[in-house]
C-alpha cells in the first residue's frame, strides 16, 4: 500500500492556509506541517487544523526556513514503518500545487524511481521591469523554449514527490543543475535518484484565488495582454493557460518523453542561451552523453 504524506513549511500565511488546507488535504493521505516563525495567526490555524500532524513540542520554530523539512522528514519515519509501507512525502508548497497530474498518478508512474524531478517555468514573473508598451514584458508563447527561458524565471528546484528510505537525507544534493542544488529541503541522495528534469504545468500560486489574481491584477497582468482569452473565472484562466502551455509541457516523473522533448529543445534552437542558462545545458550534457554535439555556441 502507497500513503502519501504532505509535507509543508508554513510562514505568517494566515489569509492562504483556510483555502490551501482543504485542496490539499484531497490530494494526500495526511499533512505534516512545520511552522517557521509566523508572527501572524498562522501556527493558531495549524494547531486547530485536525488532520494536520503538528509541530511537537521538541520541534522549535526557526528564523530560517532551510532546516525545516528535516524535521518532518524525521517525524515522518517516527510514525511510519517505512521498511514494509511504500511512504512517498509530497511537497505541498502553495506553488507546486496545481499539478497536470495528482500526486497518487506522478507517484505511481514514477517506476523505480525513488524522486521525481521537475523544473517550473513561471510564465508569469519577467525579468525585464519596468514594462513598457515599447518594451512588451511578456513572453511570445509562440518562440522557442530557451527563448522563452531567457525571457522568464526559471526554478529548477522542484522537487515533486520523493520516496522515504532510511537513506533519505538533507545533504546537498549532486545533480546536474546550475552549481548543484544549494537548497538541502528539496535534495534527497542516493544512486537511485531521478535524472529526469521534465517541466511542470505551472497552474496556479496557493490558491485558485491566488492564481486567478495573479492573471488579472499588477502593472503587467496577463489579462490585459491577451484579452482575447478568458481569465474572468479560476476554471477558465486555467483553461487559457493550459492553452498557452500546452507545446511545452511534459509529464513531472521520469519517462521517455520528457527526454525527448528536452533533447528537441537543446539541439534545434538557434540561439545562445545566457550564462545561467549555460550551467543547466553543461549538467544535461554530463547526465545525456547521447545528446549530439551543439552547433548553435
Amino acid at each position: 500500500m502507497t500513503k502519501l504524506i504532505g509535507v509543508m513549511c508554513v510562514r505568517d500565511e494566515a489569509d492562504l492556509l483556510p483555502e490551501v488546507y482543504p485542496h490539499i488535504k484531497e490530494l494526500v493521505d495526511e499533512i505534516y506541517v512545520y511552522d517557521d516563525g509566523s508572527t501572524d495567526d498562522t501556527w493558531g490555524l495549524v494547531k486547530d487544523a485536525d488532520y494536520a500532524i503538528r509541530r511537537e513540542d521538541d520541534i522549535n520554530r526557526l528564523s530560517i526556513p532551510r532546516p525545516n523539512y528535516h524535521h518532518l522528514l524525521e517525524k515522518i519515519k517516527e510514525n511510519h514503518n517505512i521498511e514494509e509501507e511504500d511512504v512517498w512525502a509530497i511537497i505541498t508548497m502553495g506553488d507546486r500545487f496545481f499539478l497536470n497530474k495528482t500526486p497518487r498518478q506522478i507517484v505511481k508512474e514514477a517506476g523505480d524511481y525513488v524522486s521525481v524531478q521537475g523544473i517550473q517555468l513561471d510564465f508569469l514573473r519577467h525579468r525585464r521591469d519596468p514594462w513598457t508598451e515599447e518594451n512588451d514584458g511578456f513572453p511570445n508563447y509562440s518562440q522557442s523554449l530557451r527563448e522563452l527561458c531567457r525571457a522568464v524565471r526559471v526554478d529548477e528546484r522542484c522537487t515533486v514527490a520523493y520516496k522515504v528510505t532510511n537513506e533519505t537525507t538533507y545533504q546537498r544534493a549532486r545533480y546536474p543543475w546550475p552549481k548543484g542544488a544549494g537548497t538541502p529541503q528539496y535534495s534527497d541522495l542516493g544512486d537511485k535518484i531521478s535524472l529526469d528534469m521534465p517541466y511542470l504545468e505551472h497552474q496556479g500560486r496557493r490558491s485558485p484565488k491566488a492564481a486567478q489574481w495573479r492573471y488579472n491584477t499588477g502593472s503587467r497582468p496577463i489579462g490585459r495582454k491577451y484579452q482575447h482569452w478568458d481569465f474572468s473565472t479560476f476554471e477558465s484562466s486555467m483553461k487559457s493557460m493550459r492553452r498557452f502551455y500546452e507545446p511545452y509541457r511534459v509529464y513531472p516523473w521520469a519517462g521517455s518523453e520528457s527526454l525527448e522533448l528536452i533533447i528537441k529543445w537543446y539541439n534545434t534552437e538557434e540561439l545562445m542561451n545566457t550564462s545561467s542558462r549555460r550551467w543547466f545545458f553543461k549538467g544535461m550534457e554530463a547526465v545525456w552523453p547521447e545528446l549530439p554535439p551543439r552547433t548553435d555556441i
